[in-house]
């Protein structure tokens, strides 16, 4: 795995979160994998994990990391809470959150509830958010 290369997608290890979100970083991966830079190298990959794996493990905390749900039920998000600005707020229901220069190449998404959360992922994607992430970590 290259750190700089592979892009991480943390979810809660609780039940809810896995049963939720899980299959919403997984689209958020397939539209990883679909970008037309994905392949060019062969250390460019896109993981799914749990939080649990990513807070113990100080290594992988370097890659490239879209966090998906909220603090409530992603440590990682929690953590972030604290330190990364929100870029964008859609009336309180759903929050994404990022370095706005894109240097510390962290983003955390995530809505008041499952679905807010599955609306933040896809305001990531339609306004070009996701794109961007991807030009800033694969240039």
């Amino acid at each position: 795995m290259d750190v700089n290369q592979t892009i991480l997608i943390v979810v809660g290890s609780d039940i809810k979160p896995e049963e939720k979100d899980r299959p919403i970083a997984y689209r958020l991966k397939g539209q990883i994998e679909s970008h037309p830079a994905y392949g060019k190298l062969p250390f460019r990959k896109c993981i799914v994990i749990s939080d649990s794996l990513y807070e113990e493990d100080k290594i992988i905390q370097v890659c490239p990391t879209i966090c998906i749900g909220g603090p409530g039920v992603n440590a990682a998000a929690a953590r972030l809470f604290k330190t990364l600005p929100i870029y964008h707020n859609h009336n309180d229901r759903f929050f994404i959150q990022l370095d706005a220069d894109r240097k510390a190449r962290v983003i955390s998404i995530w809505g008041m509830d499952q679905s807010s959360t599955e609306e933040a992922v896809n305001y990531f994607m339609a306004a070009g958010l996701l794109n961007e992430f991807l030009k800033s970590v694969w240039n």
